[in-house]
């Protein structure tokens, strides 16, 4: 057994059973010195939680919290890495050891010959305690292991700190080589050569040299930065495993080798934070590298609840990529987070290193330019041009963006992308994969298509393939398409700001731009995002000219009032939706004419003979056209129009028969709209139990299709429905969720719904107490969407039969 263990300032004594620091014995309990040693007698792995405590405390039955507090004290002593902890695993001691015994055998003896070269650390290795775990485990059957992932991310620091991990593990050493420097791979043996002792001898190849040298030998190679010359590394690598039986490698690179036996591991950026809560954000691996390296050039700086926020966002904002954070960190020798974060926009000007780094670390800009100059000119084509895709893209959008006919050769050079690290791939079940650049590697791909003068008609194009597909997808709104075409859209949401962002600078953009609002205002509506749908929708009309696309004018008019009556803003819903009715009827397009009728039908305070004369046209026309739609959405806006005038009973059968034509035509949003309205007026009847069920059937197909916009409806009758039954606190809490969400969207509730709720939550007030109530109102107004919703459905799942 060994006597004494030595690592960084510390020493071991086992026989003595002391801890000393820096020379000056450390006061450390019984425990923690069994805590210690075990974790240094163990410390070529990750030792279980259940393990620690049959060996700190034989024979007793101990909390697991025990274990943590001793933990916790070491790490106080020996500082915070010394000790990894592995998430459902255990604890690995991660301290390099400098000596392992003192005995005297030891005494005097010549020096042993040095057994790495591995370089010593200068900051400290925060995180990624699990990918050190994953590629310990992935070595232990794998002889080739390679991190790969996008410059900057910690590839190489990661690759040290394992190879680190597993000095003492390899008799004849561990070996770091760095490939950055060379101009060719014609040398990569001869560095390699270097780095073992190797010598070049007359008459032998240098591989056949290391063939030789690796063959009889215990030995862990890192490769470091491999991709410029990868051919010759993998010439190298599969002559030295064939030759080596014991030998194992880690190479790092941006792609891997494709070779037989590779383990491919890649390297993720920085956890990001979880949530927005101080303790989340404090605790997260990115925002903790930021923490570390600021305080290297200001050692005052501490994260608080003011700057924690912003902190965050700058970390968001750099993907989590170690190199991009940590060059931020180090602006806080002169700027103010805030000053760092406004100016990330010019990251590349912004994020430079001193002059004396590493040439590819000097600046962020440098380490994309590493990669990207060893891109093929056809790489480097579609790299620039998917620049345009704010929210990433599909193989056909990428198809379209490149110009090509041929989809399989842009699918080849999509997974040159990848594998070269620049292009990650999401998989949603049921979607297809999208292809997406982080935003750092967007905003350098974007420099290189400006600079290729090619920007201008890329974007336009771009514009061109948005404007389509939205036009394609508008028909999904009116039925069971709908959920598709939310997915469809929600994926596609920055790619349309995008585009309506450059209508501003294209030739065709005011026509282009109109056409684009009107196919697309219904996703605004249907996702909650009224007030972002409106701005869009006035700045379009008022760049187009008013004889331009009249019929996409009239769409988007007819849109905007939709929206404006949602919001609340009754006249100028009436003064759109009436611009709209005199193109409508210009173009003679009688289904534009029907919709725009009904958007004045909206209006329940309108006198009822020009209000009936309207509902009769639009019957007529749907009639004519054969169009359930039409006539499912006219019933219902005649039944809301009724039960605003207290005719209970014209109204309920308006509802019946809305629902049976919003089954037979398949429009899941209408349908969950009228049953919102039927709940309500069951409600205002006493019909407790068909109210609750038509609540249900309302929830659960809002849910079921994604309808955002239903959610404060359907928070609304769930209030409704509590008051009711008599459960007022809980009245309040749902009432202060749906009034959260319109304060979110910034919208309102309509009148007839409001006579409807107002006098249930007076009495729930009444019955609860002013002060509870708003407790209650204040406690819904604070959960989050998801939150509420899961509340509501679970209250309705546990009512009891009535």
């Amino acid at each position: 057994m060994t006597d004494r263990y030595r690592f960084d300032r510390s020493e071991l004594a086992v026989a003595e059973r002391q801890l000393r620091i820096a020379g000056v014995p450390a006061a450390i309990g019984a425990r923690a010195f069994d805590l210690l040693l075990a974790l240094l007698e163990r410390r070529d792995r990750v030792v279980a939680k259940s393990e620690l405590l049959d060996l700190v405390w034989p024979g007793l039955v101990v909390e697991e919290n025990n274990l943590q507090v001793q933990v916790s004290a070491l790490r106080k002593l020996l500082g915070a890495d010394a000790i990894a902890t592995v998430a459902g695993r255990g604890y690995r001691f991660t301290a390099r050891l400098l000596a392992e015994s003192n005995t005297p055998e030891a005494v005097g003896a010549k020096p042993a010959a040095p057994t790495t070269n591995l370089p010593q650390p200068r900051t400290r290795f925060i995180g990624r305690e699990a990918a050190l775990a994953d590629c310990a485990r992935l070595l232990a059957t794998s002889r080739l292991i390679t991190l790969s992932g996008i410059g900057g991310c910690g590839k190489t620091r990661l690759a040290q700190e394992l190879a680190r991990q597993q000095i003492g593990a390899f008799a004849d050493g561990v070996w770091f080589v760095d490939l950055a420097p060379l101009q060719d791979g014609e040398r990569v043996a001869a560095v390699v050569a270097a780095t073992l002792g190797v010598a070049d001898v007359d008459g032998a190849s240098l591989e056949a040299r290391l063939a030789e040298h690796v063959a009889t030998r215990r030995l862990l190679i890192v490769l470091d930065n491999c991709e410029h010359v990868v051919d010759a590394v993998v010439s190298v690598v599969e002559r030295l495993l064939a030759a080596g039986p014991s030998l194992q490698l880690v190479a790092t690179s941006r792609e891997a080798f494709g070779i037989a036996g590779e383990q491919i591991y890649p390297v993720r950026s920085l956890a990001l934070p979880a949530s927005a809560e101080f303790e989340s954000i404090r605790v997260s691996e990115a925002v903790r590298v930021f923490i570390d390296r600021a305080r290297l050039v200001e050692p005052s700086f501490a994260l608080d609840g003011a700057n924690a926020p912003v902190v965050a966002e700058i970390c968001r904002r750099l993907d989590g990529i170690a190199l991009a954070i940590e060059l931020a960190a180090a602006r806080v020798a002169v700027l103010s987070v805030d000053e760092i974060r406004t100016r990330l926009d010019d990251r590349f000007r912004l994020l430079t290193g001193g002059g004396r780094a590493l040439p590819r670390h000097q600046t962020l800009q440098a380490t994309m330019h590493w990669s990207y100059d060893h891109l093929s000119a056809a790489e480097k084509e579609l790299f620039r041009r998917l620049s345009v895709f704010a929210g990433g893209c599909t193989l056909a959008a990428a198809v379209r963006i490149a110009g090509a006919d041929d989809e399989y050769a842009v699918l080849a050079l999509l997974t040159a992308l990848h594998d070269k690290s620049l292009l990650t791939v999401d998989r949603y079940a049921g979607a297809r994969p999208r292809y997406r650049m982080l935003e750092t590697v967007r905003q350098y791909a974007e420099e290189r298509l400006g600079e290729s003068g090619e920007g201008d008609a890329i974007r336009s194009r771009h514009l061109h393939y948005c404007v389509a597909l939205a036009e394609e997808i508008a028909p999904y709104y009116l039925d069971a398409r709908l959920a598709e075409a939310l997915s469809l859209q929600r994926a596609e949401q920055e790619n349309l700001l995008a585009a309506h962002a450059w209508c501003e600078h294209d030739p065709d953009g005011a026509a282009l731009g109109l056409r684009l609002a009107a196919a697309s205002w219904t996703y605004w509506r249907s996702s909650d995002q009224y007030q972002r749908g409106a701005r869009i929708a006035r700045a379009v009309l008022d760049r187009a000219d008013k004889s331009a696309a009249p019929l996409a004018r009239c769409r988007l008019l007819r849109g905007l009032g939709v929206m404006a009556s949602n919001m609340g803003r009754y006249a100028e819903s009436k003064e759109f939706a009436t611009e709209a009715l005199a193109l409508a009827r210009e173009s003679g397009d009688l289904a534009e004419i029907a919709k725009t009728l009904q958007n004045l039908t909206r209006n329940l305070t309108e006198d009822p003979q020009v209000a009936l004369a309207r509902h009769e046209e639009i019957r007529s026309i749907a009639a004519t056209l054969g169009d359930f739609h039409l006539m499912a959405g006219n019933l219902n806006n005649l039944g809301e129009w009724h039960r605003h005038g207290g005719r209970d009973t014209e109204a309920a059968a308006c509802y019946e028969e809305s629902l049976a034509l919003n089954l037979k035509s398949g429009n899941p949003r209408g349908m969950a709209i009228v049953l919102c309205n039927y709940a309500q007026l069951q409600l205002s009847q006493g019909d407790v139990a068909r109210g609750r069920t038509l609540l249900n059937e309302a929830f659960a197909t809002a849910t079921a299709h994604g309808l955002r916009n239903m959610d404060r409806h359907v928070l609304a009758v769930g209030a409704a429905l509590a008051a009711k039954r008599a459960d007022p606190e809980w009245a309040a809490r749902m009432n202060g969720a749906s009034l959260a969400l319109m304060r979110e969207g910034g919208t309102k509730r309509e009148s007839v719904d409001e006579a409807f709720l107002a006098p249930l939550l007076a009495a729930a007030r009444e019955s609860l107490g002013p002060t509870a109530f708003e407790a209650a109102e204040r406690a819904g107004a604070s959960l989050p969407r998801e939150t509420a919703l899961d509340e509501l459905g679970a209250w309705l799942a546990r009512l009891p039969d009535e």
